[in-house]
């Protein structure tokens, strides 16, 4: 990748474009998910949602301690210091065995437990539990493939993740038709059908993408030595990073837990219309995400490369672009909020409520694009501290009591929880803006 003010319009697209498709891919399997199981009716469908929403949590936790990965390839790479770059990604291989070693069985033991502190109702829970211990059984494949990818966006390969994306959902989609209804000789097996789905995906990709990471052709080749040959200089250097990342991670999560609780406190109806609407909505995520991993990967190489200003001016670029991207899906939201909703053929007060969600989302999608894009940079930069205390102060002083305080007190049920999530997220981006106007984030060294 040609790091010049020149080309920066051409490897924002050339990073962006697939990580967009990528999302469109698993977006896909996220919404085909809920309305194949929806068909089975308004539980299958709050099970699904519920016990699909833990497992990302754990994913996006684990997502975030690979950041320092991710930093550490790129500024490698910017540097061309490529044998340090392949050391990195086969320690954090080595890490992500030792973590889903540790965590899928723990969730595992207490799918049941936490299902309940959720506040699920009695038959939302059994059907949730069914769902998580079978995917948890092969979680760890998920774990491989989050890190493979975080390697290959460091080394400026979005494209390898998307084709790899692309084999997994298909997989997915075949067999959750095949598994959920009983087609031709395989047994119907409803909510567990579309579990062991997922788990076949899973493994599918983690297969493919260690298959691409130990190939010759790769844009970056690792062996097995750089795996098991233990490093701790390096593992320090990127748990270093990803510690703060990983903790604003676990307390967004966190909340996000709460938050759900929150949500099913209102019923079984209310949380239904909370999982069709945050798919709905995850469509406008594409492009600020895309553009968050394009900015964290041109900041990262151009700060190895001895290029403040062209990190600078990539945050910039990229956050123009997000804002008119996401500022369309927010006319989108407010214009076609129902007929999006009725897709997932929801019953009718589902449908309702689900419809309001989406319409209250509208509101927060331009401050959507400014916080993806902004700490996107930072991170890239190695400065995980800053969007770690964002989080901390927006998640605990705002996010959570706001949500209990319009949803629950002043009983303004779903909509009320809705709405206070979005002025938590504008209240986000105007702080990472700000701190990233500072600029303590380029004088960094990681």
């Amino acid at each position: 990748m040609e790091l010049t003010k020149k080309e920066l319009n051409k490897n924002i697209i050339r990073l962006a474009l697939p990580v967009a498709l990528e999302n469109v891919l698993h977006l896909a399997v996220f919404i085909v998910d809920i309305i194949m199981v929806g068909r089975l009716g308004t539980v299958p469908v709050a099970a699904v949602g519920l016990a699909g929403a833990l497992g990302f949590i754990v994913a996006m936790v684990f997502t975030a301690l690979n950041v320092g990965t991710t930093a550490l390839v790129a500024r490698d790479f910017g540097a061309n210091q490529k044998d340090e770059a392949r050391k990195v990604a086969g320690q954090s291989l080595l890490i992500t065995l030792v973590f889903g070693c540790t965590v899928s069985p723990f969730i595992f033991y207490f799918a049941d437990n936490i299902l309940v502190l959720m506040s699920a109702e009695e038959n939302v829970v059994f059907l949730g539990s069914q769902y998580l211990k079978i995917v948890l059984s092969f979680f760890i494949f998920r774990l491989i493939i989050l890190t493979g990818t975080s390697v290959f966006r460091g080394a400026g390969d979005t494209r390898t993740p998307m084709f790899i994306t692309l084999v997994t959902n298909c997989v997915n989609i075949l067999f959750n038709w095949l598994l959920i209804f009983g087609i031709w000789f395989f047994p119907r097996m409803e909510v567990a059908g579309a579990a062991w789905a997922t788990s076949i995906a899973y493994t599918t990709g983690a297969l493919l993408i260690m298959y691409r990471l130990l190939s010759r052709r790769s844009i970056l080749t690792i062996g097995v030595k750089h795996i098991v040959d233990v490093n701790m200089s390096i593992i320090k250097r990127i748990l270093r990073i990803s510690f703060p990342a990983t903790l604003d991670a676990s307390l967004t999560q966190l909340g996000y837990l709460f938050f759900i609780k929150i949500v099913a406190m209102l019923g079984t109806v209310s949380l239904a219309a909370h999982q069709i609407a945050i798919r709905i909505e995850a469509i406008s995520f594409m492009p600020g995400f895309a553009l968050g991993v394009a900015t964290t990967t041109i900041v990262g190489q151009s700060l190895g490369a001895n290029k403040p200003d062209l990190a600078k001016l990539s945050m910039k670029k990229n956050c123009q672009i997000a804002l008119v991207l996401m500022g369309f899906f927010s006319f989108i939201f407010l214009a076609f909020a129902r007929p999006m909703a009725n897709v997932f053929h929801p019953e009718q007060d589902v449908l309702a409520l689900s419809t309001y969600c989406v319409m209250i989302a509208a509101i927060e999608q331009p401050a959507l694009a400014i916080y993806m894009v902004y700490a996107g940079g930072l991170r890239g930069a190695g400065d995980t501290f800053s969007p770690m205390i964002v989080t901390i102060v927006g998640t605990l002083c705002f996010h959570l009591p706001v949500a209990y305080l319009f949803g629950i007190v002043l009983e303004w049920g779903l909509a009320g929880i809705w709405f206070g999530a979005a002025l938590d997220w504008i209240l986000r981006a105007v702080a990472v803006y700000i701190l990233s106007r500072k600029g303590r984030w380029s004088a960094i060294k990681i």
